[in-house]
């Protein structure tokens, strides 16, 4: 008896890790196709405006963490790309390159739970200034839409260096 509850419970254990383990594929392949729809729509010319609002759920926040901001600063999804489109009119672009992608935990139970967690490094330019900077982001989804991302990068570095 107890060696059939042991096979039981491990064959539980290895399903459920097994699904979470394709909802993060699913959602790290989300994601990635964001992050090549952002750096096409910064290398293209040709755009306008960047239309990635179907990678969000309609709730979406980016959180990030400046200098003089210790509990981070929200900006709601509208706010988000609009903040990107007015980067491109400005004549900014950024490229995000370098990528290390690592699947996200439960903070509770320390399970996979199909988030994504992103080691990154990135260029951003202004007419002739260029610098490069790295990054690190959690990315939080909900039923296969990011929900909300949660970034570290020195912000104030990078502005320094522009001006």
């Amino acid at each position: 008896m107890k060696k059939i509850l042991f096979l039981f419970f491990s064959v539980s254990i290895l399903f459920s890790c097994n699904n979470n383990k394709k909802v993060y594929e699913k959602n790290l392949s989300h994601f990635k196709n964001l992050i090549e729809d952002i750096n096409i729509y910064f290398m293209d010319s040709t755009i306008n405006n960047i239309e990635i609002s179907n990678y969000y759920t309609e709730d979406f926040v980016f959180y990030s963490y400046p200098a003089g901001h210790k509990k981070g600063v929200e900006t709601a999804k509208v706010d988000y790309i609009n903040n990107l489109n007015q980067m491109k009119k400005m004549n900014m672009s950024i490229n995000i390159g370098h990528s290390i992608y690592l699947p996200g935990i439960n903070e509770e139970s320390h399970d996979l739970d199909g988030s994504v967690r992103l080691y990154y490094g990135a260029t951003i330019s202004i007419d002739t200034s260029i610098v490069e900077f790295s990054g690190y982001q959690t990315i939080n989804f909900e039923e296969g839409k990011i929900s909300g991302i949660w970034e570290w990068a020195d912000y104030g570095g990078v502005s320094n260096q522009l001006n």
